[in-house]
C-alpha cells in the first residue's frame, strides 16, 4: 500500500467517533443492543417506513427495542470537536489530529483542522477569521431579540403596576360606597357593613397579590435576561477561538421562549359583588329602606368612553377616554357594558330608561361576545338585541328587520325566559310588544347595554319589592 494512501486513511480515534451511516462525527449518538452506535437522525432515517428494524451494520433485529443515548460517546465527540490545549501552552488544537484549527465549517458551525476535511464532505469552509464575524452577527441578533424582550417585559410590568393602583382605587371607592350606604341604613347594619368591608379587603389583597406575583415573576425574568445578555456579551468579548468553540452552546443558551405571565380573566376586583345594590342585599333587615335593581352593570366590562354611576345602574357618554386597565373582559373599542351576572335558567325582567337618545342597543348576549374588536351586532354574533338608529327601530338580525313602532318608548322592558329560549322587548309605559326572539341560547346569557355616545343616560329602573306570605 502506498504511503499517500496510508496518510489519507482516518486515524483510529477518528474512525471510532465517526457514524457508520453519514461518515461524520456523531451527532446525538444512540446505542443499540448489538453495541453499534449511530447518529439519532441517521438511525431514524434508516428505519423510516420499515416494519422490521435492523442494525444498519450487523442486521441485528432491533424491532422491539428503543435505542438509548450513548452519553459517553456523545461526550467524547463534543470533547473532540472542542479540541484540546497544547501542554505548557494556551493554544487550542484539534482533539483528533492534534493540529491547529485553520478553517470554520459553516454547516456544523465549528472550527476544523485540515485533516478534518474528510469529515465535512460538501460543507462550506471559511478561514477562521472569516467565521468569527458570522458567529458574532448571529449572536448579535440573539442579543437584540433578548433586549427587545427586556423592553417588552418592562412595559408589561408597568401595566401590571398601573393595574395594582387601579385595584386600590376600586377598593377605596367601593369602601366609601359601602360605608355611606351602611350609615344610611343606621347602626343596626354595622355588623353587616364590617363583614362586607372585610370581604372586599380580602379580595383586594388576593387580587393585588396575584398581580404582584406576576410582577415578581417579571422581576426574576428581567434579572435572568440581563444576566444572560451580560454573559453572552462577555463570551463574545473573549478570545475568538473560544467563541467559535463555544458558539453552539452560546447560540442555544441565548434563547428566551417564555412570554411572561398572562393576564387573567378575573384580574380586577369583582366590585359589583361587593357594592352593587347593597341595600337590596340586606332588605330583610331594612325592607322599607331598600331599592331593588333587577340587573346591575359590571364596571369591569364598561367601555373607556362611557361613565357609570356609583350604583352601577346608569351609563352615558364620557367626553374623554377614561384611564381604565385593558383587562380582558372590558369592551374596547365597542361602546358597551354588560350586566354583572349572567342568567342560565328561569324567567327574568328588567326595565331600561333610554329617553330621547337617538341611537342605542339593548338586549342580551353570550359571555364570549367579542370585547377587543369591532363586530356586527347580530344574532349570528351571539347577541339578541333591539336598537334605534336614524329614527328606525330594528331587530338586529342579518339583515336587520325594521320594526313598526307607533310611539317613541322612553323605557324598554326586557323579558328573558331561559327555559323557553325567548327574549322579548316591550314598551314599558303601555305594555306594547315590540319584538321577540326565539332561539337556542348558550348556557348563560348576560344583559347588554349600548347607550351610544350621548349625554342622555341609559339607566336600569328599580323594581318593586313584593313579599308574599304563605
Amino acid at each position: 500500500m502506498a504511503d499517500d494512501d496510508i496518510a489519507d486513511r482516518p486515524s483510529a480515534l477518528e474512525e471510532d467517533l465517526t457514524c457508520p451511516i453519514c461518515r461524520c462525527v456523531f451527532t446525538n449518538p444512540e446505542l443499540l443492543s448489538c453495541s453499534h452506535s449511530f447518529c439519532k437522525l441517521c438511525l431514524e432515517q434508516a428505519w423510516k417506513g420499515k416494519t422490521r428494524k435492523e442494525c444498519p451494520v450487523c442486521r441485528h433485529n432491533c424491532t422491539d427495542e428503543k435505542p438509548i443515548v450513548n452519553r459517553a460517546l456523545k461526550a467524547a465527540c463534543e470533547s473532540f470537536q472542542k479540541g484540546c490545549r497544547v501542554p505548557g501552552s494556551q493554544k487550542l488544537v484539534c482533539g483528533m489530529h492534534n493540529r491547529s484549527f485553520e478553517l470554520f465549517c459553516i454547516k456544523d458551525e465549528a472550527p476544523v483542522c485540515v485533516e478534518c476535511l474528510n469529515l465535512h464532505p460538501g460543507h462550506d469552509l471559511l478561514p477562521l477569521d472569516q467565521g468569527v464575524p458570522i458567529c458574532k452577527e448571529e449572536l448579535n441578533v440573539k442579543v437584540g431579540i433578548l433586549e427587545d424582550k427586556v423592553e417588552s417585559f418592562k412595559r408589561m410590568k408597568k401595566r401590571y403596576q398601573d393595574t395594582i393602583a387601579f385595584i386600590e382605587n376600586q377598593s377605596q371607592t367601593a369602601e366609601k360606597t359601602i360605608r355611606q350606604e351602611v350609615v344610611r341604613l343606621c347602626e343596626i347594619l354595622k355588623k353587616d357593613e364590617e363583614a362586607r368591608v372585610l370581604a372586599l379587603k380580602k379580595e383586594e389583597e388576593q387580587k393585588k397579590l396575584a398581580v404582584k406575583e406576576k410582577v415578581d415573576i417579571l422581576d426574576r425574568d428581567l434579572a435572568a435576561l440581563k444576566e444572560l445578555i451580560d454573559n453572552t456579551r462577555k463570551e463574545m468579548g473573549g478570545e475568538e477561538l473560544d467563541l467559535l468553540l463555544n458558539f453552539n452552546k452560546l447560540k442555544h443558551s441565548a434563547k428566551w421562549t417564555d412570554e411572561g405571565p398572562q393576564r387573567d380573566q378575573a384580574e380586577l376586583i369583582h366590585v359589583a359583588k361587593h357594592t352593587g345594590a347593597v341595600g337590596y342585599k340586606i332588605w330583610e333587615k331594612m325592607l322599607t329602606q331598600v331599592e331593588c335593581l333587577p340587573v346591575i352593570m359590571d364596571p369591569n366590562t364598561i367601555s373607556p368612553w362611557l361613565s357609570i354611576t356609583p350604583e352601577f345602574n346608569s351609563v352615558k357618554e364620557n367626553k374623554e377616554r377614561q384611564a381604565f386597565p385593558d383587562n380582558p373582559e372590558r369592551f374596547d373599542p365597542c361602546v358597551f357594558v354588560l350586566g354583572s351576572e349572567g342568567f342560565g335558567a328561569g324567567r327574568h325582567r328588567w326595565d331600561v330608561f333610554v329617553g330621547d337618545n337617538p341611537k342605542w342597543i339593548l338586549g342580551v348576549c353570550r359571555e364570549s361576545v367579542a370585547r377587543k374588536r369591532k363586530f356586527t351586532v347580530t344574532t349570528n354574533s351571539g347577541v339578541w338585541t333591539i336598537g334605534l338608529s336614524k329614527g328606525v327601530y330594528s331587530a338586529l338580525t342579518t339583515p336587520r328587520t325594521a320594526l313598526k313602532v307607533e310611539r317613541r318608548p322612553e323605557t324598554i322592558r326586557v323579558k328573558l325566559n331561559m327555559d323557553k329560549g325567548q327574549v322579548s322587548f316591550w314598551d314599558a309605559s303601555n305594555g306594547v310588544h315590540l319584538l321577540t326572539y326565539t332561539d337556542t341560547f348558550p348556557n348563560r346569557v348576560y344583559p347588554l347595554f349600548g347607550p351610544g355616545l350621548h349625554s342622555t343616560p341609559m339607566a336600569i329602573k328599580p323594581s318593586k319589592v313584593t313579599i308574599h306570605q304563605q
